[in-house]
C-alpha cells in the first residue's frame, strides 16, 4: 500500500517561479505608476476647485458690500423722496426716478423695503456664496479620491516591495512563497482601493 504525497506544494509552487514573480513585479510597478499620475491628477483638480471657490467666496464678499452700500443710497433716496412727497412733487418725482429698480418695485407693491427687495438687491452675492461653497464640495470630493489614490499606491508599493524581495531569495527558501503570496494580496487591494477611489 502506498501513500500518496500531498499536491498541495506543487500546485502552489507557480507562486514563487521566476516568471510570476517578473510579473508581480511589473504589474506591480505599472499600477503603482498609474496610481502616483492618478493622485497627481485629482491633487491638480481639487487645487483648481479650490481656488475657483475662493474667488467666488471673495466676489460674494464683494458684492455683499456693494449691495449695503446701494441700500444705504436707497435709504437716503426713499427718505428725501417721502419727506418731500406732500410739499415739493418735482423734488419727490425726481429722488423716485434715482431709486434702484428693487426699491421701485417694493414701492410698487407698497411694502418699501420688504423682504424681495433684499433679496434681489443680494442675489448676486448669495449665488456666488452658494456657486462658492458647490466648488468646495467638489474640492472636498476630489482630494477624499486624492487620499484615495494615495493609499492604493502605498499598498501596490508595498506589493511590489515584497515582491521584489521574494525575487531576491532562493527558490528553496519557503520567504520567498510567503513573501509572493504577500506581494499578490496586496496587488489586488490596492486595485480594490484604486477602483473604489474612482467610484466615489
Amino acid at each position: 500500500m502506498t501513500t500518496d504525497t500531498p499536491a498541495r506544494p506543487e500546485r502552489m509552487k507557480w507562486i514563487g517561479s521566476s516568471l510570476t514573480l517578473g510579473l508581480l513585479v511589473t504589474v506591480m510597478s505599472v499600477f503603482t505608476a498609474v496610481a502616483n499620475y492618478a493622485t497627481y491628477v485629482v491633487s491638480g483638480t481639487a487645487s483648481s476647485y479650490e481656488t475657483e471657490g475662493n474667488r467666488l467666496l471673495a466676489d460674494s464678499n464683494t458684492s455683499y458690500i456693494s449691495a449695503s452700500q446701494f441700500i444705504i443710497v436707497d435709504y437716503t433716496m426713499y427718505d428725501t423722496y417721502y419727506t418731500n412727497l406732500d410739499t415739493n412733487e418735482d423734488i419727490s418725482n425726481y429722488y423716485k426716478d434715482l431709486f434702484s429698480d428693487a426699491l421701485k418695485a417694493s414701492v410698487d407693491r407698497n411694502a418699501p423695503f420688504d423682504d424681495p427687495y433684499y433679496d434681489q438687491m443680494y442675489k448676486s452675492s448669495k449665488d456666488q456664496f452658494d456657486e462658492a461653497f458647490a466648488k468646495f464640495d467638489l474640492a472636498n470630493a476630489a482630494s477624499e479620491r486624492e487620499a484615495g489614490y494615495q493609499l492604493a499606491m502605498l499598498v501596490a508599493a508595498v506589493g511590489l516591495a515584497f515582491a521584489a524581495y521574494a525575487s531576491l531569495l532562493d527558490e528553496a527558501n519557503r520567504l520567498r512563497k510567503v513573501f509572493a503570496l504577500m506581494s499578490v494580496m496586496m496587488m489586488v487591494l490596492s486595485i480594490g482601493q484604486f477602483v473604489l477611489a474612482s467610484a466615489g
